[in-house]
């Protein structure tokens, strides 16, 4: 009802606004032009409004609340059968029957007594074929609490017997009746979120429809409060082990009779965790036995190809089969592999009967599970495979032993570009940045009607681009910090301006030694030499990243999350924005009569993005929802964090750059020959007033252009052939031109062609005092070194201030849309990746378009003409779109290039990772894919235990050496050679940084604890 009086609200205020807006027009006169312009704007209005009424309207329920539970629990059931009967024919458990695993009940210590189990109620003794795991959902069913924990050695195929208690709940289900969901455990941090909060935000994360609602609650926490949704808790050995106790107090204080669970782990971890905290209350415990060889040999043979006989490939080996073999059947898991392995005619089982190759039962199982991923790669029924078993062999090896040296036992997408050399780690984003900014300035510099300032030509292009990518590549290794939780205080804003400094005097002294600025400094509609092009790259390089630095964008991003993914109308507002602000664009490009080619630009690419950003919610955020209020906190605290920072560098920095070059030139004038009044050098007569005026005059006559350029107020003239852009040439002269200094103008001369307007008038000759001889113009910008310094340093500054309303505004939207996502509780890999895509767009999009508006308020001010020429659209452009570079998702683009063209991964990466946990060979954790068992990845990886013998607990530290593996191509070592001897000769491994770190945050040590356990030996078989 509140919604539906503020739509009505809305209306009617909109309907007034535009009644009250043609009355005003047609009151005022003016015409019949304006009145249809009044027209024409209010119309556009009103069907903004109808549109952003549209984009918040509601659909409306017309049943009551358990109608909708009901309706939505239904739903929910249907989605989870789909979603795990594709599960099961992944793991091919149906093809034909499922391994026939058995259990039997436990009791204390690791269960509660049996009469407060079974309250009272005398259940018969189990008969041979009740302890089958088919009959597990019937025995879960006949307990009066109906809690039930399955325990079981590593690969005993707990996993195997959570799917199916899925399917056969969802069989027997009535309406009205729970749903069983299967979560894994691995997500959850008993220490800072509930049970419940963690189930409903799970379910609304996983089966999106659940996310929405009403009031405080969503339609997920709506199906769990009402007792609608039967947990099947998968993994509670997933949990890191310091937090076992907490896990199971919170067990038994939420869990009551309207949620029932079911529960997997360990005997091993399920053993400590009791002795630590307790049994799980009113819970039977069931442990899963091993398989007798009559059952392995029947799963076996019936899923072997017969011949004509009947007989299979399996018949000889286990008729009469050795102790190890029999040892090694035990395990489903094993038995899993061996079907895996030899499930076609290209391999023979007969093979393991092999002493001489197979001395023990830890032979046997190596054996399956290095012949595993080819044979899972190979296998027909999963579909045609677009990479062969080889070659996905060669690729999970490598990423094995990639994870296991990284110690985090996950692949994590986030981390690919550590794989890559330290210099390529800079060089690739740097790269990235660079190709994004000129897939949008240099198609404005060529067809926009002089918004950006075009190259003279293609060298210089080049130059100029090469330039920027040195800057960038500095300051990435130098400027930003190396990860999110680098101290970011004003130490390190000073060391941040020490190292800016520096950068910029090296670039000052080479400006100084091969383009001094002689004559007064411009930034815009300037004759430039091409070394001052490269040099002039290197300092916007260094702008960007300096302002990205200040702006806390790491060098390790995590993924981000969206900032309204905790807001039920976060979307629906974003949406709107967006839509907004597209309008905004179409405006302003109409009404400024297609001049304002930029910010409408500007405004429609960032109206799109945030319209597309706006249809997703995204993945759950690591830090809770804290409103819109917060965000905008967040944002002034940015804003004049970035503002002040960025001013105070920029103008100190350019003042600097001002003065070091500024004084080479100074030298240069004052150390030139002396010239006498008369001479001429080069076609120009020098020529000296007795008040001291120097002028030069051509003696040989020449052709001259008077030519405008967008964004300056005047024409000036340029020597026909001179390397500048301009956009209209209005007049040519051929003749001779006197050159002279304006107290007010600078640099001038009086133009003697057309037009007849222009005819007399003094007009810029700045362009023409640089195309002078050398000797000539040293003699002509003769003046004192006082003056000489601050005509170099006054642009500089001027052009810091302008930095520092950028950067404020770039600072102010990073810090506030900086919400990293919740790697630890995502839906998987894939959704995280496009989560952080479009979360980059978003906050890249929001920083372009307050950045735009800034610089335009301040054009608004400036008087037009200035030294900045176009260099605030060069800068805000590149906010924009040199950051997308330094996201999550920006850097895993040169990380797949780089682990491709060095053999180490395919091209179509993260294809293949999902076609791995497709055929089972990966699981996914949260954003982490893991493989689907322990033995697998260390076998992959060679790291297994000796055969036969004791040893250490296979872990990180006891990876073997990497073998050997292709090297980088010729022309990549040299490329990394050249630039990490240019920039990053200092700079560290990626396991340390430059300063400090902060203090471990709470994922970083659950992660910790996680490593210490060991991974989970979770999969096809748990």
């Amino acid at each position: 009802m509140r919604d539906a009086r503020l739509r009505r609200r809305f209306g009617l205020g909109m309907g007034a606004a535009a009644l009250l807006a043609l009355a005003l027009a047609l009151a005022g006169g003016g015409g019949p032009d304006r009145t249809s312009m009044w027209i024409s704007a209010v119309s556009a209005l009103v069907s903004v409004g109808a549109f952003l009424t549209e984009l918040l309207r509601e659909q409306t329920d017309t049943g009551t609340a358990a109608d909708r539970r009901q309706r939505a629990a239904d739903e929910l059931a249907e989605a989870v059968d789909l979603q795990w009967r594709a599960e099961a024919r992944l793991r091919r458990l149906y093809d034909p029957e499922p391994l026939t695993v058995r259990w039997s009940r436990v009791g204390p210590p690791l269960a509660d007594r049996p009469h407060t189990v079974r309250r009272g109620v005398e259940l018969p003794e189990p008969r041979d074929g009740d302890q089958r795991l088919d009959r597990i959902v019937e025995t879960f069913t006949a307990l009066p609490s109906r809690r039930l924990v399955v325990l079981g050695d590593p690969g005993a195929g707990k996993t195997v017997l959570a799917v199916r208690f899925v399917l056969g709940a969802l069989a027997d289900r009535q309406p009205g009746d729970p749903v069983p969901v299967l979560f894994p455990l691995a997500g959850w941090d008993p220490g800072a979120m509930t049970l419940r909060d963690w189930l409903a935000e799970r379910l609304a994360a996983e089966y999106r429809p659940l996310a929405a609602g009403t009031g405080e609650r969503t339609m997920a926490r709506e199906l769990l409060d009402a007792g609608l949704l039967l947990p099947v808790l998968d993994g509670f050995d997933e949990i890191p082990g310091p937090t076992h106790e907490t896990a199971l107090r919170r067990l038994n204080a939420e869990l009551d009779e309207r949620l029932p669970v079911l529960l997997t782990c360990r005997t091993q971890d399920w053993t400590r965790a009791v002795g630590a905290g307790g049994v799980l209350t009113a819970a039977e415990v069931v442990r899963l036995r091993p398989l007798d060889l009559a059952t392995a040999r029947g799963h076996l043979e019936i899923t072997a190809r017969p011949d004509p006989h009947g007989r299979t490939p399996w018949t000889p080996v286990l008729a009469d089969p050795s102790p190890l073999l029999t040892e090694v059947l035990s395990s489903p898991l094993m038995v899993t592999l061996a079907r895996t392995v030899y499930g076609n005619t290209s391999r023979d089982p007969a093979e393991l009967r092999d002493i001489g190759r197979f001395p023990t039962a830890g032979h046997v199982e190596q054996h399956l599970l290095e012949a595993c991923v080819p044979a899972a790669f190979g296998e027909a029924g999963h579909g045609t495979s677009t990479w062969s078993p080889d070659a996905a062999h060669r690729w999970l090896r490598r990423l094995a032993r990639d994870v296991g040296t990284t110690g985090t036992w996950r692949l994590a997408w986030w981390e690919l570009p550590t794989a890559m050399p330290r210099a390529l780690r800079v060089l690739g984003p740097a790269v990235l940045a660079l190709l994004a900014s000129a897939a949008l300035l240099v198609p404005l510099a060529k067809l926009g009607p002089g918004v950006v300032a075009d190259w003279d030509s293609v060298p210089s292009t080049f130059l100029n681009y090469a330039g920027i990518l040195l800057g960038l590549c500095f300051g990435l290794a130098r400027l930003l910090p190396a990860t999110a939780r680098t101290p970011q205080g004003p130490r390190q804003l000073v060391r941040l301006a020490l190292w800016m400094a520096a950068a910029a005097t090296v670039v000052a002294v080479g400006m100084g030694l091969l383009a001094p600025p002689l004559v007064s400094s411009r930034l815009g509609a300037v004759l430039t030499q091409r070394p001052a092009w490269f040099l002039n790259g290197c300092c916007f390089g260094l702008i960007l990243s300096m302002m990205f630095g200040v702006a806390g964008l790491p060098r390790r991003p995590l993924p981000m999350g969206l900032p309204w993914a905790g807001s039920p109308s976060g979307p629906r507002t974003v949406r709107a924005l967006g839509a907004v602000v597209v309008f905004a664009g179409l405006a302003v490009y109409g009404y400024s009569r297609q001049t304002a080619v930029v910010p409408a630009l500007t405004c429609l690419g960032a109206g799109l993005l945030l319209l597309l950003a706006g249809l997703r919610r995204g993945e759950r955020t690591a830090a809770p929802y804290t409103g819109p209020g917060a965000v905008l906190r967040g944002f002034a605290r940015g804003l004049l964090r970035g503002f002040v920072a960025c001013t105070l560098i920029g103008v100190c920095v350019g003042a600097l750059v001002g003065c070091v070059a500024g004084a080479f030139a100074a030298y240069r004038i004052h150390s030139a020959q002396p010239r006498v009044s008369g001479e001429v050098i080069g076609g120009w007569r020098l020529q000296e007033t007795a008040d001291g005026d120097r002028t030069v005059r051509s003696v040989v006559p020449g052709e001259f252009l008077l030519v405008e350029r967008t964004g300056l107020d005047e024409p000036f003239a340029v020597k026909a052939g001179a390397r500048i852009t301009w956009d209209e040439e209005v007049g040519a002269y051929e003749g001779t031109v006197t050159i002279h200094e304006d107290r007010d103008d600078g640099w001038v001369t009086v133009w003697k062609g057309g037009p007849g307007d222009r005819e007399g008038e003094a007009v810029d000759a700045h362009n023409l005092v640089l195309a002078l001889p050398y000797e000539a113009e040293l003699w002509l910008v003769h003046r004192p070194v006082r003056a000489v310094v601050l005509d170099a340093v006054g642009p500089f500054a001027a052009f810091g201030v302008l930095i520092g309303a950028i950067g404020g505004c770039a600072s102010g939207v990073y810090r506030a849309l900086n919400t990293p996502s919740d790697t630890m509780r995502a839906a998987g890999p894939r959704s995280t990746l496009r989560t952080d895509r479009d979360a980059t767009l978003a906050r890249s999009a929001i920083a372009a378009l307050l950045a735009g508006g800034v610089c335009l308020l301040l054009l608004s001010v400036m008087p037009p003409g200035g030294t900045l020429g176009t260099m605030h659209t060069e800068v805000w452009v590149q906010v924009g779109t040199s950051s997308l570079a330094l996201s999550a998702w920006g850097r895993l683009a040169p990380a797949r290039i780089w682990l491709a063209l060095t053999g180490r991964a395919p091209w179509r990466l993260m294809a293949f990772l999902e076609e791995a946990h497709r055929r089972g060979v990966l699981r996914r954790s949260g954003a982490h894919y893991e493989f689907c068992h322990l033995r697998l990845q260390q076998s992959l990886a060679g790291a297994l235990p000796p055969v036969g013998g004791g040893g250490p607990a296979p872990g990180p530290g006891n990876w073997p050496p990497r073998p050997d593996r292709p090297g980088p191509r010729r022309g990549a070592a040299l490329l990394t050679g050249v630039v990490g001897a240019a920039t990053f000769r200092g700079l560290r491994p990626s396991g340390s940084s430059g300063a400090p770190p902060g203090p471990p945050t709470r994922d970083d040590q659950l992660h910790d604890a996680y490593n210490r356990l060991g991974p989970p030996p979770t999969g096809g078989a748990r």
